[in-house]
C-alpha cells in the first residue's frame, strides 16, 4: 500500500473492501496491512476495527492460531472503558468469544485450562450483560465432548437445547449442525435426521450452510438406511466445500462417506484433489479429521485387494512429492493421525481422541456400493431390436470358414462375421494363394469392424498380393478398392484416388453388375470422405452425380437391395453438400427403403440417423425424430459401439429441441454409458446436452456436474470453443444453484480464453456479467473495477456503445458504494462522454433514454453523496423525465424520492411535497416504494406546517 493512501479515509475504505473479501489468504494480507498502517498512523479507533475483523477472518479462514491475539486485544481495549465503543461492540465481542474458545480445542499447543478459564470468564460475561447462557452452554459441551467427557458432554448438551436462543447463539444452520454431530455420535441417527429436517426445509442464508449440516447428516442417512438423501446430501455439499480449504475437516468427512459407501473411486478423486490442502490445514484437528478418513478410505482399497494402486502424494516444503501404493500411504497418513491425536490426548488428560482415530480406521462399510448420481447409476437398456447374437461356429474346414465369412460380410451378419474372424484367426493361413487372399479379405473386414486401420490396410495390402499371385484380378481390385477407400477417410488422398480410379477401370468392364456397382460406389464413397476432410478438388466432386446414376443402374440391374440403399445413402450425401434439402430428404427415404427390403438393419439404422440430421437441420425435428426412431429401433447390441452411441445421442438431443427433456435424460445418459465404456471421444459432447436436459427438468446439481464434466473433456480434446460455450450454461447452473464463487471462477475462465483469442466482444460482455454479480453480491471495489475492465474491452470491440455506457455508469455507482465519492464523480465524466458517443450512433430512442435516464439517477446519487446537492437536482429531474417518457414508472418514482430530498436538502420543502404528494397519487396501494415515499411526504408536510 503506498504511503500516499495511508490516510484515514483511505485506510477506512480498503477495511470496507476488505469486508467484502471472501475468507482466505487474501482477506488475512489487506486486514494485516491495514492494521500496520492504521498503527503507524496512531489510528486506535480505526485499528481496534480492524482486529476485530481479524477476529473473524482468522477464525473462519485458514489461520484460527492467528485469532487470539487480536481477540485478547480487543477485549482488553473495550474493558478497560466500554464507554468510549458504539453499541455493537459488546454483543459483536461476546460472539467472538465463541469463535476464540472453539478454536482452543483444535491446537493442543493450547493448555486446556486456559481453555476452561476462557469458557468461565465466557460466562461471566454473559451473566453481567445479562445474556442468555445458551451459547455457552453449547461451548461447555463442545470442550467436554473433545476430552471425552462424555457425562458431563450429556449434561451440558440437555442445558444447551433447554436454554433459550438468543441474539448470542450460532444461527438456526450451525446450531443444530453441532448437535446432529453429537446425536450421530451417540448412535442416535434417527434423532440426528429428525433434528435437521426442519432446517434443511427452511432457508439459510450462513455462509456455512447447509453444506455443514449435510455434511453432518452423511453417516446418519447411510446408517438409517436413507440412501437417496445420503447421495444427495453428499453431492449438494461437497459441491461448496470443494473450494473452501478452511473446510479440510468436513472434506475428511466426505471421505470417509465414500469410504463406507462403496465408492472409493469417487474417495480417490477427492483424496487426490485436496490432498496438498493437508499440508496447510487450518489446525491440527482438521489435519486429524482429514488424516484419520483418509487412511479409512485407503483400508477399504486394501480390503477390496486394490491395496497395490499407485497414489502420488504432493511435494511441500522440504518433502518431495512420492508415488506410493494404498497400502504403504495408508500406514503412513495412519502414523500421521494417531501422532497428532496422541499430542491432544497429552493436552486433555485422556485417551479419548485416540480411541475415536482407531474406531475410524475399523469401520466397516454400511452399504456396498451407494451410486452417487444418475450417470453413475444408470445401465445401459437391453436394445430394442435383437440382443448380441451368440454365434456358435460348427467344425468347418477352412475353406467352409471363409466362405461362410464372405457370406456374413455381404449380408453385414457382424456378430458372425466377428466369430468367423476369430476361429480363422487361430486357422494356419492356406498355402494356396487364391484361398490365402480370401482368408486375408476377410480378416480385414473385422479389422476395420473394429476401427483397426493399420491392421486392415496390412491385411488388404496381402490379399492384393494373393490374388495377384492367383490371378484373381477381379478380387486383387476389389480389396484395393477397399484400400482406397480406407486411405481416403484416414490417409494419403493421392494413393487413395488412384487405387479407386485403377479399380474402377478394370472392375467397371466386369459382367458381373455388382461387382460394377461396388466398385463405383468405392470410389464415391471415397470421393464423399475426401470431401469431408476438404481434400477433394473440384473437378473430382463433379464427377459424382454421374459416378452415382451409373451405381444406381448397376445395381439395379443386379436386383440387390443392398446396393440400391448404398446409391440412394450417396445420393443423400450429394445433395446434402449442395443444400438441396428436400432432393437429400427423399433419396435418404428410398436408402431407408431399400435397406428395409434387404434386412440391412445397420445400414438403415447408419442411413436413418444421418437422414434425421437433414430433417433437424432444415427445422423439422418431429421428422427427424421420427427417423431416430426407425434407426434405435434398428439397434442392437451388435452395432458398431460408434453407431450406438450416435443413435442414443442423436435422439435425446432431438427430444430436448421438442421439450420431452425427461425422456432425453435417458436417452443420453445410454449413449454416455457405451461412449464411456468403448473410451469414445464423444462423450463430453453427450454430456453438454445431458447438462441442457438436466437443466430444462430443473435438477440443478445434476445438470452442472455434467457440465463440468464434459467442459473438462472437451478442454483435454482441444475443443476449446466449444467448452468455452458450454462454460456459459456452468455459470446459469452455478447461480441457480447459488453458488456465487463457482460462478465467478467460471466467468473468469471465460475472460481468460476471449482475451487469448482476441475475443473483445466476448470479454466485455464475460467482465461486464461479472461486474453485476460482484455487484449484487455488494463486492463494490471488485464490481467498479469489472465494469471499467469491460467497458474497455468493448470500446476495442468497437461495436458495443450500448455495452460502454452501461459499464461507465455502473461502474461510477461502485464506486460510489465503496466510499470513493471523488473516484465515483470523476467517473460521472466519463459516463456523460459515453452517452454522447451513443447518441451519435443513432439508436433506438427508446433504449437512448433508458440508459441516459439511469445514468442520471446514479449522477444525482453520487453528487448527493458529495454535498453537491445543486448540481444533483438537475440530473435528478432529467432522470425522472427520461423514465416517465418511456413509461418506466418503478423508476421514475426511485428519482421522484431523489428529487424530493435534494430539494430538502436545499431547503426547499414545498416542492418537495409536491413532487411527493404526485408521487404517491401515481402508486398502487400496494407499491413496495408507497411506505418510504408517504413517510418522506409525511415528513416533508410536518416540517412545512
Amino acid at each position: 500500500m503506498p504511503d500516499a493512501a495511508n490516510t484515514p479515509d483511505d485506510l477506512q475504505r480498503l477495511l470496507f473492501q476488505a469486508y467484502d473479501m471472501p475468507y482466505g489468504d487474501a482477506k488475512d494480507a489487506l486486514l494485516e496491512q491495514v492494521l500496520r498502517h492504521a498503527e503507524a498512523g496512531a489510528h486506535t479507533a480505526l485499528a481496534f476495527h480492524v482486529r476485530m475483523a481479524m477476529v473473524d477472518a482468522y477464525g473462519h479462514g485458514m489461520s484460527p492460531a492467528k485469532l487470539f491475539v487480536p481477540f485478547a486485544r480487543c477485549l482488553a481495549e473495550y474493558d478497560r472503558d466500554p464507554g468510549t465503543h458504539e453499541s455493537w461492540v459488546a454483543p459483536s465481542l461476546r460472539w467472538k468469544f465463541k469463535t476464540a474458545v472453539g478454536a482452543m480445542t483444535k491446537f493442543p499447543e493450547v493448555p486446556m485450562d486456559r481453555a476452561l478459564a476462557a469458557l468461565d470468564q465466557m460466562e461471566r460475561r454473559y451473566r453481567v450483560e445479562g445474556q442468555s447462557l445458551n451459547a455457552v452452554y453449547g461451548r461447555r459441551h463442545r470442550v467436554a465432548v473433545h476430552v471425552g467427557d462424555l457425562a458431563a458432554a450429556t449434561e451440558w448438551y440437555e442445558r444447551w437445547c433447554t436454554t433459550p436462543r438468543d441474539e448470542n447463539s450460532d444461527c438456526e444452520g450451525c446450531d443444530p449442525t453441532n448437535r446432529v454431530a453429537w446425536l450421530a455420535s451417540q448412535g442416535r441417527d434417527i434423532e440426528a435426521v429428525e433434528l435437521a429436517a426442519p432446517v434443511l426445509a427452511g432457508e439459510l442464508g450462513c455462509s456455512e450452510q447447509p453444506q455443514l449440516i449435510l455434511t453432518a447428516l452423511l453417516l446418519p442417512y447411510l446408517r438409517t438406511g436413507q440412501l437417496d438423501e445420503a447421495r444427495s446430501a453428499h453431492r449438494r455439499s461437497y459441491r461448496v466445500l470443494r473450494t473452501k480449504p478452511q473446510d479440510l475437516a468436513a472434506i475428511g468427512d466426505h471421505l470417509e462417506f465414500c469410504a463406507l459407501s462403496g465408492n472409493q473411486v469417487r474417495g480417490l478423486e477427492l483424496l487426490d484433489r485436496h490432498f496438498s490442502w493437508l499440508d496447510r490445514a487450518p489446525s491440527p484437528r482438521d489435519a486429524l479429521t482429514f488424516l484419520g478418513s483418509a487412511a479409512l478410505l485407503l483400508r477399504t482399497l486394501v480390503d477390496t485387494g486394490n491395496g497395490d494402486t499407485a497414489i502420488r502424494r504432493p511435494a511441500d516444503a522440504d518433502r518431495p512429492a512420492a508415488e506410493s501404493t494404498a497400502r504403504a500411504l495408508r500406514a503412513e497418513l495412519t502414523d500421521e493421525a494417531l501422532a497428532i491425536a496422541a499430542r491432544f490426548d497429552q493436552r486433555n488428560g485422556t485417551d479419548h481422541q485416540t480411541a475415536l482415530v482407531e474406531a475410524k480406521l475399523t469401520s466397516r462399510p454400511i452399504v456396498d456400493y451407494l451410486p452417487l448420481s444418475a450417470a453413475t447409476a444408470h445401465r445401459v437398456p437391453v436394445e430394442p431390436g435383437p440382443t448380441m447374437t451368440v454365434v456358435e461356429i460348427p467344425e468347418l474346414t477352412t475353406t467352409e470358414l471363409i466362405e461362410r465369412a464372405e457370406h456374413a460380410n455381404k449380408q453385414h451378419a457382424l456378430a458372425e462375421l466377428r466369430a468367423l474372424a476369430q476361429r480363422l484367426e487361430s486357422e494356419p493361413e492356406p498355402t494356396d494363394p487364391g484361398l490365402a487372399g480370401r482368408h486375408a479379405s476377410v480378416l480385414a473386414g473385422a479389422a476395420l469392424l473394429a476401427t483397426d486401420h493399420d491392421r486392415a490396410e496390412s491385411l488388404l495390402r496381402r490379399a492384393a498380393e494373393y490374388f495377384a499371385a492367383a490371378g484373381e484380378e477381379d478380387r486383387r481390385q476389389t480389396d484395393l478398392s477397399r484400400l482406397g477407400l480406407l486411405f481416403c477417410r484416414h490417409g494419403d488422398a493421392t494413393e487413395a484416388l488412384g487405387l479407386l480410379r485403377d479399380s474402377v477401370s478394370h472392375l467397371a468392364k466386369s459382367a458381373d453388375p455388382h461387382i460394377r456397382a461396388t466398385a463405383t460406389l468405392h470410389l464415391s464413397g471415397g470421393l464423399f470422405a475426401l470431401l469431408d476432410r476438404g481434400l477433394l478438388l473440384d473437378d473430382d466432386a463433379a464427377e459424382l452425380p454421374a459416378l452415382l446414376d451409373r451405381a444406381a443402374v448397376d445395381a439395379a440391374e443386379a436386383g440387390d437391395d443392398a446396393l440400391l440403399g448404398d446409391a440412394a445413402r450417396h445420393r443423400m450425401y450429394l445433395h446434402q453438400n449442395n443444400a438441396e434439402f428436400a432432393e437429400a430428404v427423399t433419396a435418404g427415404e428410398a436408402a431407408v427403403a431399400a435397406y428395409r427390403r434387404a434386412g440391412r438393419g445397420w445400414r438403415l439404422a447408419d442411413t436413418a440417423q444421418y437422414l434425421a440430421g437433414i430433417h433437424s437441420d432444415a427445422g423439422d425435428a418431429a421428422a427427424a425424430l421420427t427417423m431416430i426412431d426407425e434407426a434405435v429401433g434398428q439397434a442392437d447390441a451388435d452395432l458398431p459401439e460408434g453407431l450406438r452411441i450416435v443413435l442414443h445421442a442423436r435422439r435425446g438431443s432431438l427430444l430436448i429441441h421438442l421439450n420431452r427433456e425427461e425422456e432425453a435424460v435417458s436417452e443420453l445418459l445410454t449413449a454416455i454409458a457405451i461412449a464411456t465404456a468403448a473410451g469414445s471421444a464423444q462423450v463430453p459432447y453427450v454430456q453438454w446436452d445431458l447438462a441442457v436436459a438436466y437443466r430444462a427438468n430443473g435438477q440443478f446439481l445434476d445438470a452442472a456436474e455434467q457440465a463440468e464434466e464434459a467442459i473438462a473433456g472437451l478442454e483435454r480434446a482441444g475443443a476449446g470453443a466449444q467448452a468455452q460455450s458450454c462454460r456459459f450454461l456452468l455459470v446459469d447452473l452455478h447461480r441457480e444453484l447459488d453458488e456465487d464463487e463457482q460462478a465467478l471462477t467460471v466467468l473468469d475462465e471465460i475472460i481468460e480464453f476471449d482475451r487469448a483469442t482476441g475475443n473483445f466482444g466476448g470479454e466485455a460482455y464475460a467482465l461486464a456479467e461479472t461486474a453485476d454479480l460482484l455487484d449484487r453480491l455488494d463486492r463494490d471495489a471488485e464490481a467498479a473495477e469489472r465494469y471499467a475492465l469491460a467497458a474497455e474491452a468493448a470500446e476495442k470491440f468497437g461495436d458495443d456503445p450500448i455495452r460502454v455506457t452501461y459499464c461507465r455508469y455502473s461502474a461510477a455507482l461502485s464506486l460510489h458504494w465503496t466510499g470513493d465519492t471523488a473516484a465515483a464523480v470523476a467517473a460521472i465524466a466519463v459516463a456523460d462522454d459515453a452517452i454522447t458517443q451513443l447518441a451519435a450512433t443513432d439508436p433506438d430512442p427508446e433504449l437512448l433514454t433508458w440508459h441516459t435516464a439511469r445514468h442520471n439517477h446514479n449522477a444525482a446519487r453520487i453528487l448527493r453523496r458529495a454535498e453537491r446537492p445543486a448540481d444533483a437536482l438537475p440530473r435528478a429531474d432529467a432522470a425522472a423525465d427520461g423514465f416517465r417518457a418511456i413509461d418506466a414508472t418503478d423508476q421514475a418514482t426511485r428519482a421522484d424520492y431523489e428529487r424530493a430530498v435534494l430539494l430538502i436538502e436545499l431547503n426547499r420543502p414545498a416542492d418537495a411535497e409536491k413532487i411527493l404528494a404526485e408521487a404517491v397519487a401515481e402508486l398502487a396501494d400496494d407499491h413496495a416504494a408507497g411506505p418510504m415515499l408517504s413517510e418522506l411526504l409525511a415528513e416533508t408536510r410536518a416540517q412545512l406546517t
